[in-house]
């Protein structure tokens, strides 16, 4: 993969989104890209790993739209003066059966499941290496991940990271990253 064209929308040492232009299956009409979210310095996924542009989009879309016209979704009151584990096993507990459960934080209460529904991240092939939430912080972003698989390398697989950001910053970043998307989609070479 060539990397002449690659471009990194926002601030990448806390919230970003890498991109280089992709490619068009011939004759199927499938629209293929390297996309990737980049949390604290880090790109989520692997760098080689292209998407389905069409569910990446509307992934980041959606994603955008919740923070945008949603925010108080990401924030519940449970989510007071806890510490970045915890923040992060309220969320997956809610999606969670009870064998599941952490013995460590058994003293956590179980949420409704809208709350995994609404603070986890997923948008693609690209994130799901990694497990990721989003909490409502002092009106900022906080993104909780750790690695869970390969292709995430060995070295964060099971490791806890945590970068808060600024709200706005987080939106003008996708949507400046869906329209460069939008304007050049449709002039990736044929393969």
């Amino acid at each position: 993969m060539t990397t002449e064209k690659e471009i990194y929308f926002g601030d990448r040492s806390t919230f970003a989104i890498r991109y280089v232009p992709g490619y068009v299956y011939k004759n199927s009409g499938h629209y293929y890209a390297f996309c990737h979210l980049v949390l604290g310095g880090q790109i989520i996924g692997d760098p080689e790993e292209s998407c389905f542009l069409s569910t990446w989009k509307n992934s980041l879309q959606r994603f955008k739209d919740q923070i945008q016209n949603d925010f108080h979704s990401i924030a519940h009151s449970e989510f007071s003066n806890r510490s970045d584990k915890e923040l992060f096993e309220l969320v997956w507990k809610a999606n969670q059966l009870e064998e599941e459960y952490k013995q460590e934080y058994n003293y956590l209460p179980v949420l409704d499941n809208k709350v995994w529904s609404n603070c986890h991240i997923s948008i693609d092939e690209t994130t799901d290496a990694f497990l990721i939430t989003m909490t409502e912080l002092k009106g900022r972003i906080q993104f909780i991940w750790e690695g869970w698989r390969e292709p995430c390398p060995i070295d964060r697989v099971v490791k806890l990271f945590s970068v808060t950001v600024d709200k706005n910053l987080v939106i003008e970043t996708m949507e400046s990253c869906l329209e460069t998307i939008e304007n050049e989609y449709l002039q990736y070479p044929v393969t």
